[in-house]
């Protein structure tokens, strides 16, 4: 890869690789406000597919989506440090596009499995979120990756904020409009990938691993690291995945009030990256930071079940600040702690793990919520934790990571 070219043409590549993600994570979001009230309401052909219960198909189709993730993000990212950044990144995104243009075509003619299937392939090439990452490892030291890490992750909740709100408004156009959106939302970012990145980001990364980034699994810290993510990310997407259900069933609001109480979220999210992780960054290292948003989504999360009309958007904004605290300094610590392995891998397998841990949530929580919304609220608040007693046993109590990430802490001191 060359090196040189990629220095002297960060602030651009940063440029597009932040607006690429905007545009493609609010194309990745905009069903969300659609798809709880659709099932919930049961009025959809969708929603009648074998007479099984609605929130069964739910988590079916929650659950697709992620698997699709899954296997693609275990060699997409991969794939990339041997064909290139720019001609992998282009690539799924027209794939993405495909996959949204046939899930608008399931939906309008009520066909569940091609709606299934249409997800799935969306999913695969959704995968090429571990690229992104890659990118901004590449950029460093000419941009230091943990602001690059913080940006992307801005942008990537600016799309949160974009998608549903846009999708809740045009929920009364029909399901299918709003998957046609997210087609075009992609197709945008599919020119502006082939565009605008330049071709040096298609060389290969030299010493790169041969296989998918499953093969990191051969390392027994980074097991252990992914361990705690993985129970991190499933108590994440159980929050992320129902609780527009919860929404609906406790506090009796429409797509258009969750897109709103989205927006919300994700409006924290956003400040949080942009304005507090800066400050963070001087007083904490990476790992104290990092357990400090995971404790911070933990406890709100676990209040979230009982709380009343308005105390819950208190329970989203510190959601929405310990998943910007976390999520800005756990890849960047890993990160520098592994930086001799090709990062498109290793961002893969994040992004992978992350994945696993949606599809478990989609099935766990789907179970829990034949029962009450609310369990699978509290069950996943309790992973999180687990997640942090794995995270504090491993680092700072035993410190079976500190030797790795040495220099992850002193990155993190003021002149760094």
């Amino acid at each position: 890869m060359n090196t040189t070219e990629i220095q002297d043409n960060a602030q651009q590549i940063l440029a597009v690789t932040l607006l690429v993600t905007l545009i493609s994570v609010a194309g990745i979001a905009l069903p969300y406000p659609i798809l709880a009230p659709l099932f919930s309401e049961a009025s959809s052909p969708l929603t009648q597919f074998m007479q099984l219960p609605p929130e069964l198909l739910l988590g079916i189709v929650l659950g697709i989506y992620p698997l699709g993730i899954i296997i693609g993000s275990s060699f997409i990212g991969a794939l990339s440090d041997h064909l290139g950044r720019k001609r992998v990144l282009s690539l799924t995104l027209l794939g993405s596009a495909l996959g949204y243009g046939l899930t608008g075509l399931a939906a309008a003619s009520g066909n569940f499995l091609l709606f299934c299937l249409a997800r799935l392939l969306t999913g695969i090439c959704e995968g090429n979120i571990a690229i992104a990452r890659a990118i901004a490892t590449d950029l460093h030291p000419k941009i230091d990756k943990l602001r690059s890490f913080s940006l992307i992750s801005a942008m990537g909740y600016g799309g949160y904020l974009l998608g549903p709100l846009v999708g809740g408004q045009l929920a009364f156009a029909g399901t299918e409009v709003v998957f046609y959106l997210a087609a075009l939302a992609c197709l945008i970012c599919t020119l502006l990938s082939h565009g605008l990145l330049p071709k040096a980001l298609d060389a290969r990364v030299q010493h790169a691993d041969k296989g998918s980034s499953l093969v990191l699994l051969q390392d027994a810290q980074l097991r252990r690291f992914f361990l705690l993510y993985l129970l991190l990310t499933l108590g994440v997407n159980i929050y992320y995945e129902f609780y527009p259900l919860w929404l609906v069933q406790q506090q009796d609001f429409s797509a258009v009030g969750i897109s709103w109480a989205t927006v919300f979220l994700t409006s924290c999210m956003i400040a949080t990256s942009l304005m507090f992780n800066p400050k963070l960054q001087r007083r904490l290292s990476q790992a104290q930071a990092g357990l400090l948003g995971m404790l911070l989504f933990s406890l709100a999360l676990a209040m979230l079940p009982v709380s009343g009309p308005l105390s819950f958007l208190l329970c989203f904004a510190l959601m929405g600040m310990g998943i910007a605290i976390y999520n800005g300094f756990l890849p960047a610590y890993i990160s520098t702690a592994y930086e001799h392995r090709a990062q498109g891998q290793l961002m893969g397998m994040l992004v992978t793990i992350f994945c696993v841990g949606n599809l478990l949530a989609a099935i766990i929580g789907s179970l829990l919520s034949l029962l009450a919304v609310q369990w699978a609220l509290l069950v996943g608040a309790i992973t999180v934790l687990l997640a942090c007693m794995v995270f504090f046993h491993g680092h700072f109590k035993a410190g079976l990571w500190q030797a790795k990430a040495a220099m992850a802490q002193e990155t993190a001191l003021p002149g760094h």
